[in-house]
């Protein structure tokens, strides 16, 4: 006869969960979770990424506005010593005061026998800096050289911060708070050192910048640019923020404003002039006389440019791919996207962060480069 009633002590052991039973449902919970995190990581990076390519617009929509206002782009201010990596082929006009340099975002003369007294830009102008704009880095200056091909120092992290949102200080742009005063083709400000009372015309800022998903930062520096256009500059241990800002001169400080993604990096302004001069006219004979920066383009199709026939000038060159807007763009305005890179740094500070070695061949360099390229936004404008 078949007992129906079973015994107490049995009933216990089918109910409970043995140790390896615990172990594999915190496993499959443990797993599950990663999942769920890494999703809603990865839909945060694309949000804000998407919020960072509207800003991009809406800041290229400001720069339009600003060219249609005044007649000319917002000039290109120079970043700084840091940036300058000592080469005067891509330096601005040094102002000097007797035998001090001095080379930054702006310049506050001391000498009695400059005719100003008060701050300057320092700027490379619309129109009159053909030989800066047109310049042509990596392969279309001369021989190619790996290590400098996308050395491209035509951007400003600094320029939409001052005339499109008017940051600076008073005696720099003329207006106390937001907004500037008229600003002309030279990088200066209408009025700006002008007697008490002087009549200027102001300008309220261009974009609000907090409505377009962007912010407002001071005292910005980017440790890991120096390396990009200074070869002596250490790769590997970048400079910290402290010791980076400690290298500007104190009048330059609080004039560091830059306008930041949703990610906190500065975007990049880029600007360019198409064409080479050809008996005083700016001619446009090939895809490389276009002069785009290499940050708009795809690093491994950059570098395929390398492999071609040596008179560059003559070759068939098509590097540009689908994007028609590159093909009449005069700037650029580029976030470096979630991980911060532009993809122009020095390849051994992308190594780095990749948690790589770095390739020993060019092909592998321009792929490493792809990497952190690929997540760029950017929005482009003439």
């Amino acid at each position: 006869m078949v007992n129906h009633h079973a015994h107490p002590a049995n009933k216990e052991r089918r109910g409970a969960f043995t140790l390896i039973e615990l172990l594999v449902v915190i496993a499959l919970i443990a797993v599950l979770l990663t999942l769920v995190l890494s999703g809603l990581n990865r839909a945060s990076k694309t949000a804000r990424r998407t919020a960072s390519q509207r800003s991009a617009a809406a800041l290229a929509q400001a720069v339009d506005q600003f060219k249609k206002e005044f007649g000319f782009l917002p000039p290109l201010v120079h970043d700084g010593m840091p940036m300058s990596g000592g080469s005067d082929t891509y330096r601005p006009e040094i102002f000097r005061s007797g035998d001090m340099q001095k080379d930054g975002p702006t310049f506050q003369s001391n000498d009695p026998n400059v005719t100003y007294d008060y701050k300057t830009l320092v700027v490379w102008n619309e129109g009159l800096d053909f030989s800066f704009f047109t310049g042509r880095p990596g392969p279309y200056a001369g021989t190619w050289n790996s290590s400098d091909a996308w050395n491209d120092r035509r951007y400003s992290k600094y320029s939409l911060a001052y005339y499109l949102t008017g940051v600076l200080n008073k005696d720099v742009d003329g207006v106390r708070g937001p907004g500037m005063a008229r600003p002309i083709i030279d990088g200066t400000f209408l009025g700006v050192g002008y007697p008490v009372g002087s009549v200027r015309d102001k300008f309220e800022p261009f974009m609000d910048v907090e409505r377009r998903g962007a912010r407002i930062v001071g005292d910005y520096v980017e440790p890991k640019e120096i390396p990009e256009h200074d070869g002596n500059a250490n790769p590997i241990q970048l400079d910290s923020y402290d010791s980076v800002i400690a290298s500007y001169e104190d009048y330059q400080k609080p004039t560091l404003f830059a306008i930041v993604d949703g990610f906190g990096n500065a975007y990049r302004y880029y600007r360019w002039e198409q064409g080479k001069l050809v008996g005083g006219r700016l001619v446009v004979e090939s895809e490389i006389d276009l002069n785009i920066p290499p940050v708009l383009i795809d690093p491994v199709e950059y570098e395929l440019v390398r492999n071609m026939a040596s008179n560059l000038e003559n070759s068939n060159v098509n590097y540009i791919g689908e994007d028609s807007s590159l093909r009449s763009a005069r700037y650029a305005i580029v976030s470096a996207g979630p991980d911060g890179f532009f993809g122009t740094e020095h390849i051994e500070t992308i190594a780095n962060f990749l948690g790589a070695d770095v390739p020993g061949d060019d092909t592998g360099k321009a792929e490493m480069r792809r990497k952190v390229w690929a997540d760029n936004a950017y929005e482009v404008g003439s």
